[in-house]
């Protein structure tokens, strides 16, 4: 068993060598909080630097005393007790006073990353409404299609987060990824001829062939955006909603006729946002119709176009689409549109064969 003076002696050593690996180690924090700081202080380095000073200090006192005390040296004294206490309180208060500097530059910078990401967030979504805007811009008949469904799309997926089934896939990120990428559901329609896309009444059959490309389109382009960006980002639920968001629960869609489940379900939400939409929209093609009537044609095509609990779910917040409807719509009050389209035939939206149920 270890004597009290070699057990004294042992915790003086090793309080040493810790203390030398302290000595070794303070020049990279040094450095860490040089770099951290918003600007250089010089009275804030000189603190640094007597704290490293008293560092060195306390090492060397533990060689002193542990020497001292191996040669049974009396050291202790009145003096000695007190003037480690003060050299102890000081390197205790510059050690809290660089710890509180410290972690306050990282809380600003913290908070700096905060405001830069909400401006690159601001900043994509301007970018993301642009690039949408160049499949809408043509056709002003359909003013504000992207901002109406995108709130459509976030209400449908709200209600559907409520359900337990779809609670662990409908998280906040998958949510506002959804609502960022509604915007470019139609993207692909920019490769479409405008004499198709304008063409009042019905589309012959190679016609409707060719504005079924849109899907196939939109999504190469944002493949090819996605391939640039080099990580994956909402651009692959953008890639979901403009392939399939045309697809039908029966399987009788396009590009791929996929049938219930095995159709995205960001696409599946997108699909009842788009058509609520482009019924309550006139169009060169087509007469909007009412919310009464919108709600009539999702109870008739429920579990046949569209998936049977986002119907439900429609059903759930129709009230809150229908005032979104109502306040967008400013087609009646545009003068300009209407003497455009007077002498157009308009046919109602589920009257026509080949019939365009999305701008």
């Amino acid at each position: 068993m270890l004597s009290y003076k070699s057990l004294t002696l042992s915790l003086i050593a090793v309080s040493a060598v810790l203390m030398i690996y302290n000595i070794l180690k303070y020049r990279s924090i040094y450095l860490l909080t040089n770099n951290l700081l918003e600007k250089k202080e010089p009275l804030l380095n000189k603190a640094s630097r007597v704290h490293h000073l008293l560092i060195c200090f306390f090492c060397i006192g533990y060689f002193v005393i542990f020497f001292l005390l191996l040669n049974d040296r009396s050291i202790m004294s009145d003096l000695l007790v007190a003037i480690i206490f003060l050299f102890g309180s000081i390197f205790v208060f510059l050690d809290i006073t660089l710890q509180i500097k410290l972690f306050s530059s990282i809380q600003k910078k913290h908070q700096s990353i905060i405001e830069r990401n909400e401006q690159l967030n601001k900043t994509e979504d301007a970018a993301i409404f642009t690039l949408a805007y160049l499949a809408e811009i043509k056709h002003p008949e359909t003013s504000h299609h992207i901002e109406r469904t995108s709130n459509y799309v976030s209400l449908l997926a709200r209600e559907l987060q409520k359900l337990p089934e779809y609670k662990g896939y409908l998280t906040e990120r998958y949510i506002k990824d959804i609502v960022k990428s509604a915007p470019l559901h139609d993207i692909g329609k920019i490769r479409v001829p405008d004499s198709i896309l304008s063409k009042p009444g019905k589309l012959t059959s190679e016609e409707f062939e060719i504005i079924k490309l849109h899907c196939e389109y939109g999504a190469d382009i944002l493949r090819t955006a996605e391939k640039k960006l080099g990580f994956q980002s909402f651009l692959r639920i953008a890639i979901q909603i403009t392939f399939s968001h045309h697809e039908k629960w029966n399987g009788e869609g396009y590009p791929r006729g996929l049938k219930g489940n095995k159709i995205p379900l960001s696409a599946r939400i997108m699909a009842v946002a788009d058509v609520y939409d482009a019924l309550r929209t006139e169009s060169y093609y087509k007469k909007k119709v009412s919310h009464e009537i919108c709600c009539r044609v999702f109870m008739k095509e429920q579990g046949i176009h569209f998936d049977p609990d986002i119907v439900d779910a429609f059903f759930r917040c129709e009230k809150a689409f229908a005032e979104i409807s109502e306040a967008y719509y400013e087609r009646q009050d545009d003068p300009q549109l209407k003497s455009q389209n007077s002498t157009i035939p308009i046919k109602p939206a589920f009257e026509q064969s080949n019939s365009r149920l999305a701008p």
